[in-house]
């Protein structure tokens, strides 16, 4: 009884401090403390370098993660974009996350990079629960969890896309969502191309 007393007190701890980091990084990120500085660099690398990361995750549920290229969006000839690495990483990961979070089991996530004009998009494309028409607005506020997550994110802050919103807005880029309940989610965000 006394060591599920000290799990159950060293899990409310962790979760109190990754609630306090990102709340942090929320407050920063609004008041321009921390300053982005972006660069120009290959997008491919950072989206296969941010898929990876995240594919034992995935594999635990049975999800296959796949990079879907364009003719001029390959591992091999990478497009370049003007962006902070750090805090793109950042951004990707969150939103990866949730859509490791929200799928279904044995089901497959889409990771694409796509030019066109100057711009360079990035989606994430998952075969989730989706989120419903009357909450999709509100997906961006703080602490906001929809009804269809609750049950399914007991770790969560309600706090990881409105960091990504402001990771994106920091960039003066857009992002945004589109998503069907019991079908899947999208995630679509620009950079800059250069």
């Amino acid at each position: 009884a006394a060591q599920d007393s000290v799990k159950k007190l060293r899990q409310q701890s962790e979760k109190l401090q990754f609630l306090m980091d990102a709340l942090v990084k929320l407050s920063r990120l609004e008041t321009g403390v921390f300053v982005l500085h972006p660069i120009r660099q290959p997008l491919t690398e950072l989206v296969v370098d941010g898929m990876e990361s995240y594919r034992e995750k995935a594999a635990a549920k049975g999800l296959a993660i796949a990079f879907s290229g364009t003719k001029k969006a390959e591992k091999d000839a990478p497009v370049y974009a003007y962006f902070d690495k750090k805090w793109s990483m950042e951004a990707l990961g969150n939103i990866l996350d949730n859509a490791i979070k929200f799928s279904e089991n044995d089901s497959s996530i889409t990771v694409e990079v796509t030019t066109k004009n100057d711009k360079v998009f990035v989606s994430v494309k998952d075969h989730g629960i989706g989120i419903s028409r009357k909450e999709i607005n509100k997906i961006w506020e703080r602490f906001y969890k929809s009804g269809l997550s609750r049950g399914k994110d007991q770790k969560g802050t309600g706090l990881a896309l409105s960091i990504v919103k402001e990771i994106i807005q920091a960039h003066d880029e857009h992002i945004n969502v589109i998503s069907t309940e019991g079908v899947g989610t999208e995630f679509i965000f620009s950079l800059t191309k250069v």
